[in-house]
């Protein structure tokens, strides 16, 4: 890898890319840069000379897409200037905030198809049409920033692509109203911003109930639970515990597994990665005799047991344990007839060891929620090779203008459509 002298280039974008960045080509290698959409003729500066491609950045677009809008936020990758090959920093959390929300959604799916196809795991005529945020902007109910001190300057806000240094953010428009109100309300106290120490992490929280909230580092575990509306009503939620930051596309999505599990009709389903119960939950209330909830967080378990009681709902077993220590436990079990396994892990995935796993466990069913389409395709390929078809995928765009999306997959033991 090298870093290229200051020279600019210009190049046509043939694409976009997973992960946000426009495609182009250039002495036979692909060329990345963000900022850019499908079609657009840009001149660029190259930033980094790898051995398969090349880094780059835009500096001027020559011939703009149709799709192309102004960014919401001032901080949003525009156009780079150059000064001794350095160039201007950028919040790198959005990636289409150059473009209109229809566009986005497009490049998605078609990334998206690409990876399932690339798996070989997936017909194309399984993914269906993409569910996109009732809100492009303004959804997020959880905010994590970051302080970092340089001298005497104090900055409070994200990382850039260096993971290293933090950009001052004064504001958030993918975080909802509320959130930066309170922002802007701790920024301007005298003594806030100078109280906080180097690489602390300070978040904010909103739900109906309780507002905007904050908390310095990692919430005390004795701290209020926070009460979160949601597709089957209110549940509580730790602070310190996952919940989806995008309510609305979240309410969506529990209605769909809710869907799938009145049309596979189980005998018992089990929700790995369970966190505070809410698919084990509504699976209950749907009807299904035996519901096993698992989960490493322990204050998530102890919330979902919450959550299970407030509702009834006395025939839920709820395990606090990693996935591949109650794999174990359950794959030993006696059958309780059908099962529809239910997935929602880490950006990480499953990896072979789990897949293993669940071949042994061997349920009928596999609704598998992911936040990484990337891990999902290597994961689907390893479901393929335990005996498990593709039914039906489809996007749901739990996180409007970044790269990411979330994703809701139904597999099914043997052939297509038994």
């Amino acid at each position: 890898m090298s870093e290229p002298a200051n020279v600019a280039v210009e190049l046509t974008i043939l694409d976009v890319a997973f992960g946000g960045k426009g495609i182009g080509r250039l002495d036979g290698k692909v060329c990345f840069m963000p900022g850019v959409l499908p079609g657009e003729r840009v001149r660029a500066a190259l930033v980094k000379d790898h051995k398969d491609y090349f880094d780059a950045v835009p500096l001027a677009i020559l011939d703009a897409s149709p799709n192309r809008v102004e960014p919401a936020c001032p901080l949003a990758c525009r156009l780079f200037q150059i000064s001794n090959l350095r160039f201007d920093m950028h919040c790198p959390g959005c990636a289409y905030q150059h473009t209109t929300y229809e566009e986005e959604i497009r490049l998605k799916q078609t990334q998206f198809r690409s990876l399932l196809a690339r798996s070989a795991a997936c017909d194309p005529n399984a993914v269906l049409d993409p569910i996109p945020s009732p809100q492009p902007l303004g959804y997020r109910n959880k905010m994590s920033l970051h302080a970092q001190r340089d001298g005497t300057e104090i900055r409070f806000g994200y990382f850039t692509e260096d993971n290293a240094t933090v950009i001052d953010v004064p504001a958030c428009p993918l975080a909802m109203p509320a959130i930066n109100a309170l922002l802007s309300e701790l920024r301007a106290k005298p003594g806030f911003l100078g109280g906080l120490r180097d690489g602390m992490t300070v978040t904010f929280r909103w739900t109906e109930r309780d507002g905007a909230v904050w908390w310095r580092g990692r919430a005390k575990e004795r701290e209020t639970w926070l009460l979160e509306a949601s597709a089957i009503g209110p549940l509580s939620v730790p602070r310190n515990s996952f919940y989806q930051v995008n309510s609305a596309v979240a309410n969506l999505l529990v209605r769909r597994v809710s869907e799938l599990i009145d049309l596979q009709r189980p005998d018992a389903v089990v929700d790995l990665f369970c966190g505070i119960g809410i698919f084990a939950s509504a699976a209950a209330l749907h009807g299904v005799p035996s519901v096993t909830g698992v989960d490493e967080d322990d204050s998530g378990i102890a919330a979902a047991r919450h959550n299970a009681k407030q509702r009834g709902l006395v025939h839920v077993e709820w395990i606090a344990a990693a996935a591949e220590r109650a794999m174990d436990r359950l794959c030993e079990r006696p059958s309780k007839g059908k099962t529809t396994l239910i997935l929602d892990p880490p950006r990480a995935g499953l990896g072979q060891p789990l897949i293993r796993d669940i071949a042994r466990l061997a349920p009928a069913h596999i609704l598998y929620v992911s936040c990484a389409a990337d891990t999902l395709s290597r994961d689907l390929a390893g479901l393929k090779e335990a005996g498990y078809t593709v039914r039906q995928s489809q996007l749901f765009d739990m996180f409007p203008r970044t790269a990411h999306f979330e994703s809701l997959t139904e597999l099914t033991r043997g052939r297509r459509g038994s």
